[in-house]
């Protein structure tokens, strides 16, 4: 058994975890008091939201997740290697809040302040 995490992420001791909990309790009661919701979303979003977006570099940070059963026998038997794909992580939480704001318009009231903590997830390699 290999005793280190994957690259580029950590385990938290028990103390690290405590401070961490207790920063981010700080941080979300600061916003409650100034009339923030809190949203969560998805982890995985539609490979095509997150290819259209304004990106740029940031294409290269999908984490793609390879379609499964018989779309992926489908996608492999066209040999088009963009189409093995329907899904990727968030690497930011732009693309989601926009998709939420447009799911969910005609049950927010504009202006709608929110705030969201939420891990994403990076194909880079730092």
């Amino acid at each position: 058994m290999k005793i280190n995490p994957v690259k580029g992420t950590n385990d938290y001791l028990p103390a690290d975890t405590a401070l961490r909990d207790s920063l981010q309790g700080t941080i979300l009661e600061v916003y409650r008091a100034a009339g923030y919701n809190r949203i969560t979303t998805p982890i995985l979003e539609d490979i095509e939201n997150l290819d259209k977006s304004e990106g740029g570099e940031n294409l290269n940070l999908i984490f793609k997740v390879l379609k499964r059963g018989e779309k992926l026998e489908a996608a492999l038997a066209e040999g088009d290697s963009q189409a093995l794909s329907d899904m990727g992580l968030r690497y930011d939480l732009t693309v989601p809040f926009a998709r939420y704001v447009v799911q969910h318009r005609n049950e927010l009231q504009m202006p709608f302040k929110r705030y969201q903590i939420q891990p994403v997830w990076r194909a880079d390699r730092p």
